[in-house]
């Protein structure tokens, strides 16, 4: 027979603010941790040592789930769900609104979330983008929890609501498990499941409702702890409780829920140590190995290995003739047992450090055989290559063979335009002859027409001339008709003035 014992924590990031959620994937081995102000979020593998914070848009971010190696959701405060690419955090794309709860999915590739009006969707990642449909389940769900192929449901109702065990991560298939809890349990808002065990319970509150399943039966009870609960966590036997105090304890499920008087005792405790108080709790279990994450007040992660402790055997019945010998004391024993218990933690941390270094080697192995067959694969294509070369190589030669065929086939054109240049540049000699001749016809003519302008410029003149002249005479002849018509008028008679007209028109068709 074993027991569960709580390794001392140790630091592994300072996140350089509270902690706010956190959340695992199975499947790669990745746990991440998020603050709400600022907004950052650190993503890291469960066996490394350290790690570093990423920063987010400005959200005030309040629970996150991984759905892949690559992609996470986070709610704000609003109650905005975001997908974040974790390689560039500030191409965040909203998925839906007024969500009230986000519920991480250890097995990845999608989560649930609970609206302000308790209705259930699934966010589901599929070729890079998260889609978001409508779940239909009865009544109004108040809170929740998925994990290793079981989901959780309380919805409000009679008492302190109604608990539904879900098999798998479908909840439209019906509950194979339900469970109607205390009255006191009202106003229980956060749950955390494992396979058999489920508890249900408030942040700074001491009570703590834990369910216990076997098939479609289901059972709850009211427990009270002795100081404020900070958070909680469930494995497949235990339940490990972060108090507000910084104390952390371990409780066998079945122990716990079973009815006794006076306080629960944990089989395990051990001081949070760091900075702050625990805030969040996260339990990761790989290859065997169980650790709970603790994220505190002041931003610091550390982990605790929960080691399972054999128990001490019965010694063996003295013979009736031996003498007794006194064998160690219980507080050596218990001593002896923690010492056992904390080197097997760090042997378990040392097998995990080893481990992944054999991972990182067997990548390493596996990147440098691809890297030789990309080479083997290159070198063939060179070869190939060389190949086409070659036979490009003698196809150029005969296209330079043909080429100086053609080459001596121009050079003879080349004398016969040659010959036919030189006729041309004896014609072009001729012509030029002719062009000056040419020239020098239309010099002459070009003197004869300005000649020709300057004799039309005179007689110009001379028209011009003549033609004020006329308007001179004419005005004249108008003013010695006028005065001679003025004498005549009066003593000559009509038929003489006639006469006399005739005459002046006859002088003036001569001067003409």
């Amino acid at each position: 027979m074993s027991t569960s014992h709580l390794d001392s924590p140790r630091k592994i990031l300072d996140l350089g603010a509270g902690a706010s959620a956190c959340a695992w994937l199975g499947g790669p081995g990745l746990v991440a941790f998020l603050t709400s102000r600022p907004a950052r979020m650190a993503v890291t593998p469960v066996a490394a040592t350290s790690g570093d914070a990423i920063d987010l848009p400005r959200i005030t971010a309040q629970e996150v789930a991984l759905l892949s190696k690559d992609v996470a959701l986070v709610r704000d405060k609003e109650g905005t769900v975001w997908s974040v690419p974790l390689a560039d955090p500030y191409r965040v794309r909203e998925i839906v609104r007024d969500m009230r709860m986000l519920l991480a999915r250890p097995s990845g590739e999608g989560a649930l979330a609970i609206s302000d009006e308790g209705k259930v969707l699934t966010l589901s990642l599929g070729r890079g983008e998260v889609g978001a449909r409508p779940v239909e389940v009865p009544g109004r769900m108040r809170a929740g929890d998925v994990g290793d192929g079981v989901t959780y449901l309380l919805a409000e109702g009679e008492g302190g609501g109604q608990l539904r065990v879900y098999p798998g991560t479908a909840p439209e298939r019906g509950p194979s498990a339900r469970v109607t809890l205390p009255a006191e349990a009202a106003e229980f808002d956060q749950v955390r499941g494992g396979r058999v065990s489920c508890v249900v319970y408030k942040r700074g509150s001491a009570g703590l409702c834990v369910v216990m399943r076997d098939g479609e039966r289901a059972e709850a009870s009211l427990v009270t702890l002795d100081a404020p609960i900070a958070d909680v966590a469930v494995t497949d036997t235990s339940v490990i409780v972060a108090f507000a105090s910084g104390k952390l304890a371990l409780y066998e499920a079945a122990s716990l829920a079973a009815p006794s008087e006076g306080p629960k005792a944990p089989v395990s405790t051990t001081a949070a140590g760091g900075k702050g108080r625990p805030r969040v709790l996260l339990v990761t279990t790989t290859k065997g190995a169980t650790s709970v994450w603790i994220g505190t007040t002041e931003g610091e992660v550390m982990r605790a290995a929960v080691v399972e402790v054999a128990a001490a055997p019965e010694p063996p019945a003295a013979e009736p003739a031996a003498a007794v010998v006194e064998g160690p004391s219980k507080e050596e024993i218990e001593a002896l047992r923690k010492e056992v218990a904390s080197l097997q933690g760090a042997l378990s941390e040392k097998e995990r450090e080893t481990e992944v270094a054999k991972g990182e080697v067997e990548a390493g192995r596996r990147e440098h055989e691809a890297a030789r067959g990309a080479l083997e694969a290159e070198r063939r294509e060179h070869e190939s290559l060389r190949r086409v070369l070659e036979v490009e190589r003698r196809e150029h030669e005969s296209v330079r063979g043909a080429l100086e065929a053609e080459r001596r086939e121009h050079e003879s054109v080349r004398g016969v335009l040659e010959a036919e240049r030189r006729e041309h540049e004896s014609l072009r000699r001729v012509l030029e002859a002719e062009r000056r001749e040419h020239e020098s016809a239309r010099g002459a003519l070009e003197a004869e027409r300005r000649e020709h302008e300057a004799v039309k410029g005179a007689l110009e003149a001379a028209k011009q001339e003549l033609a004020r002249a006329l308007d001179e005479l004419r005005e004249e002849r108008a003013k010695f008709e006028h005065s001679l018509g003025k004498r005549i008028d009066g003593v000559l008679p009509e038929r003489v003035r006639g006469g006399l007209d005739f005459v002046v028109s006859l002088v003036e068709n001569r001067r003409r």
